[in-house]
């Protein structure tokens, strides 16, 4: 036998603090894991856009060692030198010896792409892979010199080569660093707002839910009217 009983509701804004307090623990404990789907997504639709191949990564969060964010591939040859020239924008400057990726590098953007297209050195992939299982953030993967192999006839340039193979892989590990750092600034700052108790209420307010004095949420199927 079903009983009617008559019970006040409240609507969030309406409950006292410590009611309020108590919903938004709750909201907070009940995170779903699909809160972090949108930055994920534009993580993985911006290594794309890089050209990292074989992309993969993961991250932990928020206030334990180790946190952070690390992800594996592989960069062709055009990939890591596009790298390089948006590090070093001026690195393609007409005046070479004044070009700050020159000065970096050792080597002008021309004379790098003539090599490559003259046959004197093949370039081929940087890989980043990983070193350790046991955290996730940047120092856990490592980014190798690009793999090269000289000319038959150009033998010479072994020692130049080498030095600028150990420059790229320098560069290209800050690179990594700094997309990295970027990446899980944006994971941290999404959570960190999802969490900010004034955006729980709007978004607990936006939902039109009831509640009892004490912040119990009611099923509307049970409301009669």
């Amino acid at each position: 036998m079903s009983i009617l009983k008559t019970v006040k509701l409240y609507s969030f804004k309406d409950l006292n603090s410590k009611a309020q307090e108590s919903i938004i623990n709750n909201y907070i404990q009940d995170l779903p894991e699909w809160w972090s789907d949108d930055v994920e997504e534009r993580i993985m639709n911006e290594a794309q856009a890089i050209g990292i191949n074989d992309f993969n990564f993961t991250w932990s969060g928020f206030n334990c060692q180790g946190d952070g964010l690390s992800f594996t591939g592989t960069l062709c040859f055009k990939t890591w030198l596009f790298i390089l020239q948006q590090r070093f924008p001026n690195w393609i400057s007409d005046d070479v010896n004044e070009s700050y990726g020159f000065k970096e590098l050792g080597e002008s953007l021309a004379d790098v792409v003539m090599m490559q297209e003259n046959n004197r050195v093949r370039w081929g992939e940087c890989v980043i892979e990983r070193t350790t299982s046991h955290y996730c953030h940047e120092g856990t993967v490592y980014v190798s010199e690009p793999e090269s192999s000289l000319g038959s006839t150009w033998s010479s340039d072994s020692e130049r080569i080498e030095r600028f193979g150990q420059k790229v892989q320098k560069h290209l590990a800050e690179w990594k660093d700094d997309l990295c750092h970027r990446w899980f600034s944006d994971l941290e700052e999404t959570y960190t707002s999802i969490l900010d108790p004034e955006n729980i209420a709007e978004d607990i307010d936006a939902r039109g839910l009831y509640f009892t004095a004490s912040g119990n949420i009611v099923n509307e199927d049970e409301i009669v009217v």
